[in-house]
């Protein structure tokens, strides 16, 4: 059996009517490219791909794939700006808000890791992605593995200083 392949370009937005009407085991795979994703106020992701299968099962649809992208992060040591890879799996089920033989409301989940596809019969894809994306990323970013650091200041660059801070140098030397 071969599934349909859907492909969303700068949308993750995804209608399952139809597939909400289908026997449990049913399936689509569902291509998404975003040349953008904001995953928080400053965080934005680039070049972001995914590959998420969409099965029909008894409370709603189980979505299941994988997600790639970078992002821009802050090295914790240098605190040098640098492109981070990521990789994450795509897992979330999303239960509907309405049934769609009737258009009778049901009752939604009480559980948060749960999603809702909307009234339209809609399933939206971003919070699913943002949170992979963002668990996804290191705790503690480093632009490489040997980074140094922030490189103190030498000696020399000392003698360039500012003379207006003179008369705090004086006063740091007679404290020593």
């Amino acid at each position: 059996m071969s599934l349909h392949v859907r492909t969303l370009t700068n949308d993750t937005v995804v209608n399952v009517a139809q597939l909400l009407k289908e026997p449990v085991g049913a399936a689509r795979v569902v291509e998404v490219k975003l040349d953008r994703f904001r995953l928080d106020l400053d965080l934005i992701a680039t070049n972001v791909e995914a590959n998420v299968r969409l099965t029909r099962v008894a409370t709603g649809i189980l979505a299941e794939g994988q997600l790639t992208g970078g992002v821009e992060l802050e090295c914790v040591r240098c605190l040098e700006l640098f492109e981070q890879a990521f990789r994450g799996e795509i897992e979330g089920e999303f239960r509907p808000s309405v049934d769609v033989r009737t258009g009778v409301p049901l009752a939604l989940p009480d559980d948060e890791d749960i999603f809702v596809i909307d009234n339209n019969h809609e399933l939206d894809l971003n919070e699913l992605f943002r949170q992979v994306a963002i668990v996804s990323l290191p705790m503690q970013p480093l632009c490489r593995e040997d980074c140094p650091g922030i490189v103190p200041a030498t000696d020399d660059e000392d003698d360039d200083s500012d003379e207006r801070l003179a008369v705090l140098r004086k006063l740091l030397d007679s404290t020593s």
